[in-house]
């Protein structure tokens, strides 16, 4: 086991000691146990797969940067949600503004803000999705 945390500027999003995690990075998944060498890569949008005592849980992480120390695993990204938490109506909506935002082509800062929020919302109804299709399959 490893030690393992997610921070975000509201706070320490999850903080466990883990068996292994898998990582969406710019060079592709990476997947960390015990011991793992040290590393510091960034990260890419998609989902972390973390697993403790036989069990995953699926986190959504909007990019960001890992650092792979002694036995320890951190994780600093602009946004990170657990799967479970992710309200499809409320990412669905999310959506629906970001694009309407970007249409109307407002300044380059609503663009940039309207882009990242877009880009979070497609990110969190994926990972809803695929914990939605995990929980029917027998």
């Amino acid at each position: 086991m490893f030690s393992f945390e997610i921070i975000t500027p509201e706070g320490v999003i999850y903080q466990e000691e883990i068996d292994e995690v898998t990582l969406p990075t710019t060079d592709g998944q990476i997947t960390v146990l015990s011991h793992h060498v040290p590393l510091y890569a960034k990260l890419a949008e998609g989902e972390a797969k973390i697993k403790k005592n036989g069990k995953e849980t699926l986190m959504a992480v909007l990019g960001g940067v890992v650092d792979i120390g002694q036995n320890k695993v951190t994780i600093l990204s602009d946004y990170a949600v657990h799967a479970d938490n992710i309200t499809v109506a409320h990412a669905e909506a999310a959506k629906k503004r970001a694009e309407e935002t970007i249409r109307e082509k407002k300044t380059e800062a609503d663009f940039a803000l309207s882009d990242k929020d877009l880009r979070r919302s497609i990110l969190e109804l994926k990972v809803a999705q695929r914990v939605k299709k995990r929980s029917v399959q027998p």
